[in-house]
């Protein structure tokens, strides 16, 4: 999708029912709290049920993809994981799974009803790890192992180096980051590759050699291999659809 409305006539206005917004180009502004004043493409946006704001897209210029879910709905989904009240915009495994769930979206088959259902369950436990009101629980060294993965994604610590650097024993790190957040320390630091993979192929500068190399991937085979079984797309489609 494409904005419509100029930045200059859009006014405050409030949402009923929730909605994802996944930006693919341009800058988007927002004034809903808990949100950036700007952001820009390949991120994705949390806008809850009763969000308040003024948003809209820099010029005039973006595309974006929308994934509204009605209140209803929305309220049952807070019964089963503590969800934000506020507007909220996600960090990068977030952002991969709402890619995905648009690469399914666009490429239906018999499939597709049970896959689109468990990722939006994913995407919704997303939300709950990233609301900063929830980081309150959550104990620091989990958080700081997180953070170090999030932020050094490009190398590849073991196990046990990870452990060690919040001085707790391999098997409990492991456990502990499982049951918060929904993956392993593995798989976490696999999307933030991928997310980052994919900001890398807009700029048509880089080869994909060269970006597989920056992403931690020994070839751009098998940075290709992991692109698509988590996106359903090569790195090189990809790219010539943005």
């Amino acid at each position: 999708m494409s904005p419509t409305v100029p930045e200059h006539e859009v006014q405050q206005h409030t949402h009923d029912d929730a909605h994802f917004l996944l930006l693919l180009d341009g800058t988007y502004l927002s004034s809903a709290s808990g949100m950036p004043a700007e952001c820009a493409a390949q991120t994705l946006i949390l806008n809850p049920p009763g969000t308040f704001h003024r948003d809209r897209f820099r010029g005039c210029e973006g595309r974006f993809f929308t994934l509204s879910i009605p209140a209803a709905e929305w309220a049952s989904a807070t019964g089963q994981r503590a969800l934000p009240g506020h507007s909220l915009k996600l960090s990068v495994p977030g952002m991969v799974r709402a890619m995905r769930l648009r690469w399914e979206l666009s490429n239906w088959h018999d499939a597709s009803p049970l896959v689109v259902e468990d990722g939006i369950e994913a995407l919704l436990d997303e939300c709950a790890t990233d609301d900063p009101d929830r980081m309150k629980g959550v104990p620091s060294w989990l958080e700081r192992a997180r953070q170090r993965l999030h932020d050094d994604w490009s190398t590849t610590p073991s196990l046990a180096d990870l452990a060690k650097e919040v001085d707790v024993h391999p098997v409990y790190f492991s456990r502990a980051f499982r049951q918060r957040y929904a993956c392993s320390p593995g798989e976490y630091l696999r999307r933030c590759r991928l997310g980052h993979a994919m900001t890398l192929l807009r700029d048509k500068r880089l080869g994909l050699a060269e970006i597989a190399l920056r992403c931690g991937y020994v070839d751009q085979s098998h940075f290709s291999n992991s692109f698509r079984r988590l996106f359903g797309t090569t790195p090189l489609q990809f790219r010539r659809q943005h």
